[in-house]
């Protein structure tokens, strides 16, 4: 089956090289059917990671990882594949950066989240750009790359460059050189740069269970566990359920209003729809999630002949500043639904606008 995987350069390198590993805080690997979602997947993490959009194209056994994984860690609906288990590598179609150069680092900002990596440290506490070490370290990249454009860096040869000419950092360090990762020594004691990892809390087995329920009731009360859990990949659960019964699809998409960011493309062809309750959940997470277009989708909403829709609306309307938007809550304060009214009064208190009522 083929799928694709939405990810930064940075990762893209790195699953070409050790495959899928989950990542905290998510312990699941996501697929997806459609190259167009993994792509808008790929870009919202490149965008926070100020890195490049990467999209993998995979071919996946299902019914095998089913069978040697069990069924309970492999979820596939609505075009979307949850994997709770690491991934091979040989799973990939398309190899970033191969052959050549493409995948090597060679800023001294790509060269200082490679280190840190290895180092297992956080940017903050690892390496920083403007070290001197760094620089130099560009340098020998850069000269080597021009004068042996056939010959690859190999990651042992990268290692002790950057030993070299950033000491300090490796010190009291040992490298794992099959794996390149970094654990640390005190006196003759090894740690582990990985903690373990924390136990799953029970209820996410209880969604689980709810979730490949044959009744849409329990399917949607998986949803808001997932939801209650502040489950980190909670957008990707909704989106498998997009495709369900209309009292599924209203429960993901009401579920999308406590994600943290979603792909307001996956849920714009739901703000038109003939059913009200769908349309008024669509459009409130159109208007709470479309950041500079949420005014637009406020106005669609609060313009709604149907009195759900404009409710759903209102009720976002906290994500709004009343003195910016005062179009938007001059509906809201004029509507004939005094639900409506008084929360846009009470947020519009002191910012200059008259109530209607």
């Amino acid at each position: 089956m083929i799928v694709y995987h939405g990810t930064t350069a940075y990762r893209a390198r790195r699953i070409a090289a050790e495959g899928f590993l989950p990542r905290k805080p998510s312990r699941r690997v996501w697929f997806a059917e459609a190259r167009a979602y993994a792509l808008g997947r790929a870009k919202t993490q490149a965008k926070r990671a100020r890195d490049t959009a990467v999209v993998l194209t995979c071919d996946i056994d299902l019914p095998q990882m089913r069978k040697v994984l069990g069924k309970r860690k492999v979820f596939h609906s609505g075009g979307v594949i949850a994997i709770k288990a690491p991934v091979p590598v040989n799973v990939l179609r398309s190899h970033p950066g191969y052959p050549g150069y493409a995948d090597q680092p060679s800023a001294p900002e790509d060269l200082a989240a490679w280190i840190n990596d290895v180092l297992g440290l956080k940017p903050y506490k690892g390496v920083d750009k403007r070290h001197p070490g760094l620089d130099r370290l560009s340098r020998w990249v850069v000269n080597r790359m021009t004068s042996q454009p056939n010959s690859k860096i190999r990651p042992k040869q990268l290692l002790g460059m950057a030993r070299r000419w950033l000491p300090e950092f490796f010190e009291s360090v040992q490298i794992d050189l099959e794996t390149m990762r970094a654990r640390r020594s005190v006196a003759t004691i090894e740690v582990e740069v990985e903690l373990p990892p924390e136990p799953a809390d029970p209820r996410e087995d209880q969604a689980l269970d709810c979730l490949v329920s044959d009744k849409p009731a329990r399917r949607a009360r998986g949803l808001a566990l997932l939801a209650e859990l502040a489950d980190p990949d909670l957008f990707d659960w909704c989106v498998m359920f997009l495709g369900d019964e209309a009292e599924v699809k209203i429960a993901a998409l009401h579920t999308m209003l406590s994600c943290d960011e979603v792909e307001a493309g996956v849920i714009l062809p739901f703000a038109s729809s003939e059913d009200k309750g769908i349309r008024a959940a669509a459009t409130a997470a159109l208007a709470r999630h479309g950041g500079e277009g949420a005014a637009d989708w406020f106005v669609q909403g609060l313009k709604d002949p149907e009195p759900c829709v404009r409710v759903e609306t209102a009720r976002q309307l906290d994500v709004l500043d009343p003195a910016e938007h005062k179009d938007v809550f001059e509906l809201a304060l004029c509507d004939p639904n005094p639900e409506i009214r008084r929360r846009a009064d009470k947020l519009a208190v002191g910012k200059g606008l008259a109530s209607s009522w």
